[in-house]
């Protein structure tokens, strides 16, 4: 696993809350957010969920790259379940949602990272876990995303997104 940190302006996730900033995104990426994406996030956004998510998303689509969005497996998101299906295959699908046990617990969703991360031409991908302010990776996300490097063949990248005041303080990120 990878980890890297980015800066956001503090701005922008005071205006996520206030309910400004997810329909302007939405506006500009349909092709990468869906409906139920835009759902959530309005339901959402006074805790500021989905803000790291989104935030970057987006960045990675103007790197260039296609992104799926949080709930990339669920079976009410047909296109991008679809679309997660060619870029990993079935198996590797099947992979990502088998039931497991973490420290003898049983779980029924595996926790996979937040962002599929891909470009199909040639065919790459990474997954992205993003974890916001003192948000840290659980102990089984700590243990389950090596799996995921090993038996997908692809890197997990943790970002670690901190709040800065102003724009000169902002740090972008290479890929």
């Amino acid at each position: 696993m990878t980890e890297i940190m980015v800066y956001y302006l503090a701005e922008l996730l005071r205006d996520w809350k206030l309910g400004r900033l997810h329909p302007i995104w939405y506006s500009s990426d349909r092709a990468t957010f869906c409906e139920l994406d835009l759902s959530n996030a309005k339901n959402q956004c006074r805790y500021g969920w989905h803000f790291g998510e989104w935030f970057m998303a987006r960045h990675f689509l103007r790197q260039g790259y296609c992104v799926l969005p949080e709930k990339y497996l669920s079976p009410t998101r047909e296109r991008a379940l679809g679309k997660a299906t060619e870029v990993l295959g079935v198996a590797g699908v099947d992979f990502l949602l088998r039931e497991r046990r973490f420290g003898g617990s049983k779980l029924r969703w595996p926790p996979h990272p937040d962002l599929l991360v891909f470009k199909l031409n040639p065919k790459t991908f990474l997954f992205v876990e993003v974890k916001r302010d003192a948000d840290r990776l659980s102990s089984v996300q700590k243990q389950f995303f090596p799996m995921i490097e090993e038996k997908l063949g692809c890197e997990v990248r943790i970002v670690h997104l901190k709040a800065r005041q102003t724009r000169s303080a902002v740090k972008e990120i290479e890929t």
